[in-house]
């Protein structure tokens, strides 16, 4: 701690703390820096809370106070936003966050690796320079934060302040990156501490605050519902579970709300189930040091022990290494036991007493987790425990050698209520067999890993309160006799369970096909991964029409896969960059109206030569409207045959195209999409492609007459009927009156039937711009920056080019030295801003530009003087 002023806080109660930090804080000779520690670790978060309602309801010595909680940390621009939005920013401002983000998406960019906006950061600066101002902040990162990288001037000759802490929401220890430690003492100038002679004293009070400050956070349950004795429950199980993880291989991020849940301590409340009140509490403590600081560890457990009215004998936990756990018996309180080796075991497996439950008819025991022990799997001890609610069985063996252990006692209570089962390498086939599926009408996850003589296919049977589904087969052995056959295919079916939501696949190396008529409908989150060497046997992967799908993860060795179909699916960011499939050759994204990014591998391990890329994320002219279905039909070929792209014979003059192969269609809402093929530009450029950029609700693949943006509409200048084939269709009568007229523009020719290597690019409206000047700027070089790459692809490759409706467009953009060398038809209409069709070629005097072009067509443009200028 050298280098720090350690100042001790001598108060009694967080009141009174929170009046010695402010003044602190308005001593302009103590440092800029100040960290506050809290009690312990407890009750800072809570403190400094108090600090900044007081400093804003009062008068005080600084004219600005900003206070931000990251307490749950996501990247370094969400605390820029937090900052902003304290500053109370124009809306023109805060827009920027949106854009950029925006922009991330498109360019794949986790979340968590998001940077600040240089634009936000002056806009900042400007609004604090003048000003004297303290921050406080919740630092929930495991780095030190420089604010001055958001724009806030925290300069010490400028008497600002900045009050911090790590702590809170039971964030007793702290892991954190290398060197950050060291860079906190060197930065901070003053560190407040509680009076070591005081702090019993107050412990009941911060871990009372410590936990409400959980459960203000959490923000789910009904009013009243979740209290600080809930919390404190939940933190000391988890502490439990954090002794045991190690030992027992359990992922307690992953399983930890199903415990409070089964256990009891959380229930659901109205329309908000358990386990979102669960997880949304999971996600608001801080509790993964528990394993890493046994002393702090400890330490938490003794206060919360001390303030909570929690029966002690109600959760049981022994080791094998304990002497006389074999004698013991389960009193009827209990509601959890966990059995556990917590060293290196052993082959000698030992016996799980019979008489542990004696009294199963009084028994309260919700949750049963067994590690390395034996049993009947005939009639386990624990049969007559009629109200289990988790049944965790791991590395569990039979008491004979038996392979099939079909139980003989019919009763097997101690399934009927459960809502979680987990099998980790215990070969025990009837629970998961299909009449015991039946009986379980309750459950909700099934967690299996290593079960002999059981494969995925066994679920076919209704499953019909199933959420999520875990399966590591690794040394599973899955019999081909045991899976779905679909002309010779091995299919994964989950059909009948209607609910589930989740399913994750890893090494299910048997699997051959996942087909869309075999999934279900409200399915959410998908991962198949092959940790194994080989290659999986899986060749083809749809979740077409899976329209709740939101996240796949695709991990390992997929050397057969040749097809992934995720048309019509709810995707954001499709991530490839873990998957070896050199043999892939179709990718269909369909239909994929949310879909920003694709993620390839790296060049190295990107060895696939794709025949085949069929993306759109245009939307639907209506929510019920699936035109990519009809596309499908139509644009879905098999190997060897072609199909047809049919522009409506409307007024506009545009004609059907004849029959060519549509391997390659991308039509995107956002020319930004089209960063993710650049890995791919020289495929593309080898083969005939349908480019479209339109944000509009109807796409262009069957385009009639668009809807005129409003605002365009407006502008038009022309007479009601503008062509001649609308004259002639509409008002028969009007023939006559036109003769001699010359005035009258008549239908653009058809577009010639393209050639194996021609581009068709559409462009129709993007986004309008909104007013503010900074916002304005940031749009205009988003505009420019999106529609930049599709010219790169475009330009030496476009045989059709058609431009229209658009409100923001001023030219087509155009790299230098563009040629346009192969574009022979060309269609621009309505678009009020454009001053001239193409920008300014540059280009030596040697180079002839347009020099396929024998179509030129333009209507309804009021501000363009030029084809180029």
């Amino acid at each position: 701690m050298s280098g720090l002023e350690d100042i001790e806080i001598q108060a009694k109660n967080i009141d009174a703390a929170v009046g010695e930090i402010i003044d602190v804080l308005e001593d302009t000779s103590k440092g800029n820096m100040i960290y506050f520690n809290g009690w312990h670790g407890c009750g800072a978060s809570a403190a400094l809370r108090a600090v900044a309602q007081r400093l804003k309801s009062s008068k005080s010595k600084f004219d600005k106070v900003i206070h931000v909680d990251c307490s749950v940390w996501k990247s370094m621009r969400a605390l820029q936003k937090e900052v902003a939005e304290e500053l109370d920013l124009p809306h023109s401002v805060m827009a920027i966050f949106d854009q950029c983000d925006a922009d991330d998406d498109f360019k794949g960019k986790d979340e968590d690796s998001r940077g600040v906006i240089s634009d936000i950061r002056r806009e900042i600066f400007e609004k604090l320079a003048s000003s004297r101002f303290v921050v406080i902040f919740h630092n929930g990162s495991s780095r030190y934060i420089d604010f001055y990288e958001c724009g806030v001037p925290a300069i010490p000759f400028l008497r600002n302040k900045v009050l911090w802490t790590w702590r809170g929401r039971f964030r007793l220890g702290l892991v954190l990156d290398d060197g950050e430690l060291e860079k906190w003492s060197v930065q901070t100038n003053v560190f407040l501490n509680p009076s070591p002679g005081r702090e019993e004293e107050l412990q009941d009070l911060v871990v009372r605050e410590e936990a409400e400050e959980v459960v203000n956070r959490t923000r789910i349950a009904e009013p009243g519902y979740l209290n600080h004795k809930v919390v404190q429950q939940c933190a000391m199980y988890a502490w439990l579970l954090r002794r045991i993880t190690s030992a027992t291989g359990l992922d307690f991020y992953t399983h930890g709300p199903n415990y409070w849940v089964c256990d009891g301590i959380i229930q659901g409340q109205g329309n908000t189930s358990a386990w979102e009140i669960g997880n949304s509490l999971q996600r608001n403590m801080y509790l993964d040091w528990v394993g890493r600081n046994p002393d702090d560890a400890i330490y938490l457990d003794d206060l919360l022990m001390r303030n909570n009215d929690i029966d002690d004998d109600r959760w049981v936990y022994v080791t094998h290494k304990e002497p006389g756990w074999s004698d013991t018996v389960l009193d009827p309180v209990v509601t959890s036991f966990f059995l556990y080796a917590d060293e290196s075991p052993t082959n000698a497996i030992p016996m799980l007493p019979v008489n542990m439950f004696q009294h199963p008819e009084n028994s309260k025991l919700r949750v049963l987790h067994l590690s390395r022990c034996t049993f009947s799997f005939t009639s386990p001890p624990f049969v007559h425990c009629a109200q289990l609610r988790l049944l965790h069985l791991d590395h569990c063996t039979n008491t004979t050698d038996d392979d099939e252990h079909p139980s003989q006692n019919e009763d097997m209570s101690c399934f009927q209520k459960l809502l979680v089962l987990v099998l980790r390498y215990t070969d025990w086939y009837w629970p998961l067999s299909e009449k015991m599926m039946s009986l379980m009408t309750d459950l909700k996850e099934l967690n299996v890993a290593g079960v002999k003589h059981w494969s995925i296919s066994d679920l076919c049977g209704d499953i019909p309160s199933l959420v999520i589904l875990r399966v590591t087969a690794n040394t599973v052995t899955i019999h081909s006799q045991d899976i779905i056959k679909n002309n010779g295919a091995s299919l994964l079916n989950l059909s009948k369970a209607s609910l589930l939501k989740t399913v994750s696949l890893e090494s299910c190396a048997e699997l051959e096909q996942v087909a869309p008529f075999m999934l279900p409908p409200l399915l959410e989150s998908v991962n198949f991964i092959n940790s194994g060497a080989s290659a999986a046997k899986i060749s083809s992967i749809s979740f077409r029409g899976c329209s709740q799908l939101k996240n796949i993860l695709l991990k390992g060795n997929l050397g057969t896969l040749e097809e992934l179909d995720l048309s019509g699916t709810a995707l954001k960011t499709l991530n490839l960059r873990e998957v070896e499939a050199r043999n892939l050759k179709r990718l269909m994204l369909l239909g994929c109206e949310k879909l920003r990014a694709i993620l390839w591998p790296p060049e190295d391990k990107r060895r696939w030569v794709l025949e085949k890329l069929q993306i759109s994320t245009v939307q639907s002219a209506s929510p019920s409207q699936n035109n990519w279905e009809e596309k499908i039909k139509e644009a879905s070929p098999t190997a060897g045959s072609s199909s047809i792209l049919t522009f409506g014979a409307s007024p506009l003059g545009t004609r059907r195209i004849g029959s060519f192969d549509f391997n390659w269609y991308i039509s995107v809402a956002d020319a930004r999409l089209m960063w993710s093929l650049l890995p791919f530009q020289l495929e593309i450029k080898r083969n005939f492609v349908y480019l479209e950029i339109d944000s509009s609700p109807a796409s262009g693949a069957a385009v009639g007459r668009p809807e005129v943006a409003q605002g365009i509409g407006s502008q038009q200048q022309f007479a009601q009927y503008l062509y001649a084939s609308d004259v002639f269709q509409e008002e028969p009568q009007a023939v006559s009156a036109i003769k001699g007229v010359t005035s009258w523009m008549w239908a653009c020719p058809p577009i010639p039937t393209p050639s194996l290597q021609d581009w068709y690019f559409h462009m129709q409206d993007e986004e309008k711009m909104e007013r503010g000047s900074l916002q304005q700027q940031h749009n205009t070089q988003r505009i420019s920056t999106s529609v930049a790459l599709a010219p790169v692809l475009m330009c030496d490759n476009a045989g059709m080019l058609y431009v229209h409706d658009s409100s923001s467009i001023t030219c087509v953009p155009s790299p230098q030295g563009a040629r346009w060398r192969w574009l022979k038809w060309c269609r621009v209409e309505r678009c009020p801003k454009l001053c001239s069709v193409f920008a300014t070629p540059q280009l030596s005097s040697d180079q002839i530009t347009f020099w396929s072009l024998s179509t030129f067509w333009a209507s309804q443009l009021p501000m363009a003087c030029y084809i180029w200028n």
